[in-house]
């Protein structure tokens, strides 16, 4: 052992002595002397036979890639789509720079002759060389490939555009489905995964040539046409379990994938993101508030059970694609958590509360594309959600403010909401450079809820309130779309209508609330895009009146524009622009809110109800990825301005109850940064690889609030810096070993004066290691927190070991925070926000720690 771990050592320490890199460039032509672009680059070691580097060309048909310089001859293989594959033989002298030729290749379908576009792009991920399990994920993957960007919830973002669809077999599979595929894609069955960029479906028309990224993943011919479930069953102590079963069908035209997973740790297999995406344009942020819960990991509790299940089916023709998604979520969660809330630097109380939750949700989706004619597509989408909850709070209340006192309340909320939302699209050609589409969207949201507070240790009256809540928001909209030379103009007509009913009803007073809102608009769409040498653009300008039915009209001018500078395929700065309003939630205007007993929101003034708040956005982004040099740069910043925007605050504190309002202030700004960068090396003779990364986030905000009856002026600063350095050694014991070091701090000021602050320290050393039946992971996790009042640590571990018996049977062990499942820490939790005018802490020392041996069967 001792042995090995010099090994290492001498690898870490010695790689710059053994790392020493060559540079081969050179430029792809095609046989008329023309340069071919988005080439594929693959550089292999001919005394190995291994793959040492890979890149592509750029824009003139140029390549540079590093190699090890102790390399003798090499092979380098060529693709480009249209051309025929080339493979060169290269001994390598002091001439470096290579001149490689290739024939164009056309392909006949049908009697039709169809040559591919040389611009696509298309990035072939090399994953053969990135150390994979076979159980290793579609996420791991992108998080080894440079120009990817991430997040927990199923986020993915390529050279800033989002990606959304991730096909399979170039057929769409999962749509607005992230997280369902990056959790459960494996490299097992992969043959090929390709990132293509300005990727156009088939079934939609138009002339845009800027399109967003999809991801499409080519799977090995035994997984084609073949049904393959597994089923993984666990048990372990304390109780816990996990029954964990998917299955998938891939073919040519019909596609199914299916998952369901029940566990009593929190594993959470959906997000919120991917199941309302069908509805998140219209829906209220009361219905995103509510569903949240069903969604957020949070192993901070004290039970967590979790059924998830969903079930995916594709089918597509020469004329038609039909799709269904459906979604069944199930949750009982039990957590203790003690509260502090601050105004200014001031605790005004403490609470200890026990909460328990319960609910349910289902959600369906139904799509349907037909060729009507050839030049004619109807596209259609229907989704429904239903859900519904029962949370229940035991909380034991210290007020300090203006006198010390103590309450005891239960309080019962149970909600209820139901969507349904129609988007059908009818697209005609009217000739080459001509298209007209009609587009019809609606969308109905029902929303009700019974809530009741109670004190138990006090002679006092309960309270109950009933809310209900409806929207019916219809849109129609008509647009021209003409092709120009360089470029694609849209212009139409688009009328809207939102009505809205909420009331709110208290048997306990007199307190009832009825309210309405009736807002129609018209607008003239205006959008164009296209490109001028280096540069793609996007103009999106649409006068909107709007009507209102009580206070009047008003005029607005919503916007959206994009620049982006192609400096070469891989490196591009971007610049960004958006202009928008939004009215206020009709569920934060009622007279008199009961947040619970000691805690109500008083509003005023009516007028609120047909007022908007405004939204600009500035954004400015730079991304640089070289694949061949094993490198990315990420540098996005954001500017936000809110105008006239809802702000919650505290205004009085009596006969021991606070007493907020929601007011309207003039202006929050929004600053963001964040930057990321990663380098890989091949060090040592048989080219470990050590990858050195890291990312830089900041945000800033300042807004206008009360405190004491007087207007002060709020800041909240964060600020997260991350350093990741990992080595992948070849031919060893462990696949790869890393450490990553993150800060995250949190300050809250009143008018320049710091009253709340908050800082985490995290370092991960993680080990991995697999060979032909074994795999392995260890986290080793060390946490030291640091708030206004003390400062502690909390060291833990995550394990996971795996055998496979069989290729059909294998057995795995996983283990989450064992040290606080033995009681071998003091675990505790603590976070802090800012809201309005008030901070509030949190902190538990509930973690689901788990230790369970699973069974799993692949049939």
């Amino acid at each position: 052992m001792l042995k090995s771990l010099k090994y290492i050592i001498y690898f870490f320490c010695g790689y710059i002595a053994y790392g020493q890199q060559i540079e081969i460039s050179g430029t792809v032509k095609s046989n008329d002397g023309g340069f071919v672009p988005h080439a594929n680059v693959v550089i292999n070691n001919t005394s190995s036979s291994e793959n040492i580097n890979y890149g592509y060309t750029d824009e003139k048909g140029s390549f540079s890639i590093e190699i090890p310089s102790e390399i003798q001859t090499i092979t380098i293989n060529i693709s480009a789509i249209g051309y025929q594959e080339k493979t060169v033989f290269i001994q390598l002298n002091n001439n470096y720079n290579i001149e490689i030729y290739l024939e164009e290749r056309v392909t006949q379908l049908q009697e039709v002759i169809v040559e591919v576009k040389k611009n696509e792009d298309i990035l072939d991920l090399d994953i053969n060389n990135m150390s994979l399990r076979k159980e290793s994920t579609l996420r791991e993957i992108l998080d080894k490939t440079e120009g990817i960007i991430m997040g927990e919830e199923g986020t993915i973002s390529y050279q800033g555009k989002q990606i959304n669809k991730i096909l399979i077999n170039s057929k769409e599979v999962f749509i607005n489905q992230n997280k369902v595929a990056l959790d459960n894609l494996d490299y097992e069955i992969m043959d090929k995964v390709q990132i293509i960029d300005n990727y156009k479906d088939k079934f939609t028309l138009d002339f845009d040539r800027i399109r967003d990224p999809v991801i499409n993943i080519d799977t090995k011919s035994e997984f084609k046409g073949i049904l393959k479930t597994e089923v993984s069953v666990g048990y372990g102590f304390k109780n816990k379990y996990s029954l964990l079963g998917k299955g998938f069908f891939f073919s040519d035209e019909f596609n199914s994938f299916v998952t369901t997973h029940t566990n009593n740790t929190g594993k959470k297999e959906f997000s919120q993101q991917d199941v309302l995406s069908s509805v998140t344009n219209y829906a209220t942020t009361t219905l995103e508030k509510t569903f949240q819960s069903f969604f957020i990991d949070n192993v901070q509790t004290k039970k967590n059970f979790v059924s998830n299940s969903n079930l995916t089916f594709r089918w597509q023709g020469d004329k038609s694609k039909t799709g269904i998604v459906v979604y069944h979520g199930n949750i009982h969660t039990e957590q203790e958590i003690n509260y502090n809330t601050f105004i200014a630097d001031t605790l005004i109380e403490k609470s200890y509360s026990e909460n328990i939750e319960k609910g349910n949700f289902v959600s369906a989706t139904a799509n349907y594309n037909y060729f009507i004619s050839s030049s004619t597509v109807l596209q259609n989408n229907l989704n429904a959600l239903i859900m519904k909850s029962k949370k229940n709070e035991v909380s034991m209340d210290t007020l300090l403010i203006p006198d010390q006192n103590y309450f005891m309340q239960q309080n019962l909320n149970t909600p209820k909401d139901i969507a349904i939302s129609n988007v059908m699209k009818l697209t005609h050609m009217l000739g080459d450079s001509a298209i007209f589409d009609l587009d019809m969207d609606y969308y109905y949201e029902n929303f009700s809820r019974d809530y009741k507070t109670q004190l138990s240790n006090i002679e006092a009256p309960d309270i109950f309130q009933e809310e209900s809540f409806s929207k019916s928001f219809f849109s129609t909209q008509g647009n021209f779309k003409f092709r120009l030379e360089k470029s694609a103009l849209n212009i139409g007509v688009n009328s809207t209508n939102n009505i809205e009913f909420g009331k709110l009803y208290s048997r306990s007073n007199s307190n009832n609330t009825d309210l309405k809102r009736n807002v129609s608009t018209i607008g003239i769409p205006f959008y164009l895009s296209g490109g001028v040498k280096k540069f793609d653009y996007k103009i999106s300008i649409s006068p909107t009146l709007i009507f209102k039915e009580q206070s009047g009209n008003r005029r607005f001018l919503k916007m959206s524009h994009s620049l982006t500078y192609n400096i070469e395929s891989q490196n591009k700065l971007g610049l960004g622009y958006s202009h928008n309003y939004k009215f206020y939630n009709l569920n934060s205007l009622y007279d008199t809110i009961v947040k619970d007993y000691n805690h109500i929101i008083i509003n005023q003034n009516e007028s609120n109800l047909e007022k908007f708040s405004t939204n600009d956005e500035l954004a400015l982004s730079w991304f640089n990825n070289n694949v061949a040099r094993s490198k990315s740069l990420h540098i996005i910043y954001r500017y936000n301005r809110k105008q006239d925007f809802l702000q919650s605050v505290l205004d009085s504190i009596s006969n021991n109850r606070f007493f907020y309002s929601n007011r309207i202030f003039d202006n929050k700004q929004t600053h963001t940064l964040n930057t990321g960068a990663k380098k890989g090396f091949y060090v040592g003779k048989v080219y470990h690889r050590l990858t050195i990364g890291g990312n830089f986030n900041l945000k800033y905000s300042s807004y206008p609030t009360i405190v004491n009856n007087v207007e002060a002026l709020a800041e909240v600063n964060s600020w997260n810096p991350e350093a990741k350095i990992t080595f992948a050694p070849r031919n060893f014991f462990m696949s790869e070993m890393g450490n990553r070091f993150e800060w995250s701090e949190l300050s809250f000021n009143l008018d320049g004066k710091e009253t709340n602050k908050q800082s985490v320290f995290t370092n991960t050393f993680s080990i991995k290691g697999f060979g032909d039946k074994v795999s392995w992971n260890l986290d080793f996790i060390y946490r030291k927190y640091n708030t206004n009042d003390e400062i502690f640590d909390v060291p833990d571990t995550h394990l996971e070991f795996k055998y496979d018996l069989s290729e059909k049977l294998s057995f795995s062990i996983k283990g989450q925070s064992l040290l606080t499942l033995f009681n071998l820490n003091n675990y505790s939790f603590i976070n802090t926000v800012s809201d309005g005018n008030t901070v509030i802490q949190t902190k538990t020392s509930n973690n689901l720690g788990y230790l369970i041996l699973y069974t799993s069967i692949k049939f």
